[in-house]
């Protein structure tokens, strides 16, 4: 029933193909944190996780692939074309969302970590910060798991208890191999789960469409129906649009440490 408008999303990677056919005639808000770079997407991630999370709601080609069809675009290039970027980038990429009164920051973007390294407090201080203006800060959980054998724990800066970290699904609702797990006491937990196995979106031109894996597929869906709950409850922002989302997500018969709340569900 809803469809994100009016609700401004704010998507911090590797920027964004601004001339794909599919988001012609968006408002799109953009601006870039790598020295030397332009916004434009010279790496194909930023593009692909703008579309799940703001897609249109008919595409070009093929089936939809966007969540919040209507909502206000704001694109940060914090990772280089080369898919990489540092801490200060991704801080001033924040900092600028927030000033921009984006209600949903979306980062699929991180650093594994160890068991017992615990957060990064600048980050936490970034993300309270975030809540407090309004503003909630969804995060990949992370890639480094082997299951079954080997379950990695929630990546920088996803683990910050004030950041939400998004698991990822298959289609089947089980939880992907890659996907790491809650494994720390003081944060690091998992809040959510979103699709993230064969996931297709936008990718830059010529391409222009992408299945890809990963829990960077998943947040962006995760902040696509943020965007949902934004928009059918324009009084609730911050930690409570975040509670919004943990509450009515889909419960299921994985554990807790892995998949958080459940799946994602929309309005």
């Amino acid at each position: 029933r809803y469809s994100g408008k009016g609700v401004r999303v704010a998507v911090l990677d590797t920027g964004f193909d601004l001339e794909h056919p599919d988001f012609l005639g968006r408002n799109i808000v953009s601006r870039s944190f790598i020295p030397g770079e332009a916004v434009q997407d010279g790496h194909g991630h930023g593009t692909h996780c703008v579309g799940t999370a703001c897609g249109p709601k008919m595409a070009g080609q093929g089936p939809r692939y966007g969540v919040a069809y209507d909502a206000e675009i704001y694109v940060g290039k914090v990772l280089s074309n080369a898919g990489s970027g540092g801490d200060a980038g991704i801080l001033a990429g924040i900092s600028w969302a927030i000033s921009q009164k984006c209600r949903i920051i979306s980062m699929s973007l991180g650093a594994p970590t160890m068991i017992g390294q615990g957060y990064s407090r600048i980050f936490e201080q970034v993300a309270r910060r975030a809540l407090s203006a309004g503003s909630i800060i969804i995060a990949a959980a992370g890639n480094e798991s082997e299951r079954p054998g080997v379950i990695s724990p929630v990546g920088h800066p996803a683990n910050c208890p004030s950041i939400m970290a998004v698991a990822a699904l298959d289609s089947r609702l089980g939880i992907a191999p890659f996907s790491c797990g809650g494994r720390e006491l003081q944060g690091g937990q998992v809040d959510i789960a979103g699709p993230g196995v064969g996931v297709r979106s936008a990718w830059p031109r010529p391409t222009l469409y992408r299945s890809i894996s990963g829990t960077s597929m998943a947040t962006p869906h995760v902040a696509g129906i943020a965007a949902l709950h934004a928009e059918a409850n324009s009084d609730v922002q911050g930690g409570a649009l975040g509670w919004l989302l943990l509450q009515s997500a889909m419960r299921l018969s994985l554990p807790v440490n892995d998949i958080g709340a459940g799946l994602v569900q929309a309005p």
